[in-house]
């Protein structure tokens, strides 16, 4: 198997990419406000690479002047994406700048072949991006996460990647603080129907997006003062304001109680891909049913309350037998909820519409208990009533709107070596509508600076589906701090 470094790649050539009618950047309020949902976002990126294998030599895969083509008339579509993002001084809210700059297309070649990065096979689940380039990452552009550059870069964008075989590889990037999942793939299905349409007389959606952030227009307080004291006197169980501490008291705070030695650092974390059947995540679905019968469980919810209490055996274990490993956090566990249909959103809006809901599980249940009650927990955390009233989640939206400083507001999940994340992209069928001039055998998000956390996951639909092979497969992206693996191998295999 060819070595996995990123010396076989070479960025040959980077192409601006503006939109193609002027009119449509000119056409938006500058500075372009953001939504409520927008501003608590994740500060990091959302990336994704899709592979199209050359299957006939007398096809050129994806041009790159007909995919630039197709960029500039995207942005058409979604101009606020040729701006750059950018924090309001005054009040902390995220909001999109310097419209018309535009985004980048970067043109790459490879020396190998595709078949070359894998022995195995491209298809197989154990190997998946972790064989190509980088695992994957060399196949992406490259990332700044430090605020300035973030302000800097282009909020898009999309590295072309021609094999030596004539396979492609797309690398294709968007800024969480713009959308999220549902949007980003929603974005690169119109770039493939853009694409198609310059094959014949059409360059133009069927349907078209809708760009209007929810609530921008009462972002920054752009409400009256007795609208404004309402929001703020709204009570959230999500979020709660954490002011920012004066720099100089906190500082004289730090040195006066400086502990005598730094902890040690936390072990690197490792990433790994595993493929759960239909079969087996049927099996798991009946383990995590309530043996009396009552209530139900889906999918998801089996497949995360296992994977939770798999880990957090393995990680007991490991602060038992590692002083460094040291005590575990509190077991919270958090996932992300999207809420388009339970706001009646249009269907082709863009922007984020999710709230990340959170509880903690008892740590003794994970170990000790059945499978059944953790995956009751994490059905009830996705329903809450605070989540699925339309009253509820306004009032929060509201209240984040009316915050005098965004910056200033905090998730009360508790991050440590004790939680877990996961988040469901296989409901978004990464496959479907990415077909340039053919399908792709592969879309998976690499494991990156930022998506390297131990305790994170991802739940990725597979090629499977509509190939008429097992597409109620799901494969599982888990990234672990690396002493655990050696934990987790040693018992039953987690498939």
């Amino acid at each position: 198997m060819t070595n996995t470094s990123s010396n076989s790649v070479t960025v040959i050539a980077r192409h601006p990419v503006v939109c193609a009618n002027e009119s449509s950047w000119k056409a938006l309020e500058s500075p372009f406000r953001l939504g409520a949902f927008d501003q608590v976002a994740g500060f990091v990126p959302i990336q994704v690479v899709w592979v199209y294998e050359q299957s006939s030599s007398n096809i050129e895969l994806i041009p790159v002047e007909r995919l630039q083509r197709a960029m500039e008339r995207l942005l058409d579509y979604y101009p606020q994406l040729s701006g750059r993002i950018q924090i309001n001084s005054d009040d902390g809210t995220r909001e999109i700048a310097r419209l018309g700059t535009g985004t980048e297309l970067l043109e790459v070649r490879c020396s190998e072949r595709l078949d070359a990065f894998s022995s195995r096979g491209l298809g197989s689940p154990e190997s998946r991006l972790q064989d190509l380039p980088g695992a994957g990452n060399a196949l992406l552009a490259p990332f700044d996460p430090t605020p300035d550059a973030v302000c800097r870069d282009p909020i898009f964008t999309v590295r072309h990647t021609r094999f030596a075989c004539g396979s492609v590889a797309l690398g294709v990037r968007c800024h969480h603080s713009v959308c999220d999942a549902d949007g980003f793939f929603q974005l690169v299905r119109d770039l493939a129907e853009l694409y198609r349409g310059f094959g014949s007389s059409e360059n133009t959606l069927a349907h078209p997006p809708h760009i209007r952030p929810y609530m921008s227009e009462l972002v920054g307080g752009n409400m009256s003062p007795r609208e404004r004291q309402a929001a703020l006197d709204f009570q959230t169980p999500l979020f709660y304001v954490n002011p920012i501490a004066n720099t100089d008291s906190a500082t004289a705070d730090t040195s006066a109680s400086a502990p005598a030695s730094l902890p040690p650092p936390p072990p690197p974390v490792e990433g790994r891909f595993f493929r759960f059947s239909s079969a087996r995540l049927a099996a798991l679905k009946a383990l995590a049913t309530d043996p009396s019968g009552s209530g139900w469980i889906s999918t998801f919810d089996a497949l995360a309350a296992y994977v939770y209490q798999r880990v957090l055996k393995a990680r007991l274990r490991l602060s038992a037998t590692d002083p460094n490993f040291g005590e575990l956090s509190p077991t919270d566990f958090l996932t992300p909820i999207n809420l388009r249909g339970r706001l009646s959103l249009p269907a082709r809006y863009f922007h984020n519409t999710l709230f990340t809901s959170y509880t903690t599980i008892p740590s003794d249940m994970l170990t000790t208990g059945p499978l059944w009650q953790v995956a009751k927990i994490v059905h009830d955390v996705t329903r809450t009533s605070f989540l699925t009233s339309k009253d509820g989640l306004d009032g929060t939206l509201k209240w984040i709107a009316a915050q005098p400083d965004t910056r200033t507001i905090q998730s009360g999940f508790r991050y440590g070596n004790g939680s877990f994340m996961v988040s469901q992209w296989n409901k978004f069928d990464m496959y479907a509508g990415s077909v340039f001039d053919v399908a792709p055998v592969l879309v998976s998000p690499p494991f990156t600076q930022s998506s390297l956390v131990d305790g994170l996951a991802y739940f990725l639909s597979t090629e499977e589906i509509g190939k008429g092979g097992d597409a109620g497969a799901i494969d599982l992206s888990l990234a672990l701090a690396q002493p655990l693996w050696a934990i987790m191998d040693k018992d039953n295999p987690l498939v």
